[in-house]
């Protein structure tokens, strides 16, 4: 079986908590819906971050991002299951200070004025 390979070239100006809620609203989507684990998991993923990203992230998100990512990898019947939570699990770990900022302020720690352009076009709801 191919896989798929991506690279995504980010600096500054990109929120990271908003890339991640693009990144799992992805995956939420593709979830054939077949294994629980992924059906459910990709949606709380989702869930989770869109709520932080929107202002009304609460202190213990994070943990709750990595039980349920833990709950994903290596339980699903195909491997969307961990290239969903890879993400998830990467940007929690390297980017930390963005989301406990996210979730302490209830605001971007990127200025809106020096976001990259285009970066308001995701407008969905799960």
């Amino acid at each position: 079986m191919l896989g798929s390979g991506a690279v995504i070239i980010m600096d500054e100006t990109t929120c990271m908590v908003k890339a991640l809620e693009r990144l799992s609203f992805f995956y939420f989507e593709e979830s054939c819906g077949q294994c629980t684990p992924c059906r459910e998991g990709t949606s709380w993923l989702y869930k989770i971050v869109h709520r932080i990203e929107n202002g009304a992230g609460r202190p213990e998100d994070l943990g709750m991002l990595n039980s349920v990512l833990n709950n994903i990898m290596g339980r699903t019947i195909c491997a969307l299951g961990d290239a969903a939570s890879l993400p998830v699990q990467s940007f929690t770990k390297h980017f930390a200070s963005e989301f406990e900022y996210h979730i302490e302020h209830k605001k971007c720690l990127v200025p809106a004025d020096v976001q990259r352009a285009g970066s308001g076009f995701f407008t969905a709801k799960a």
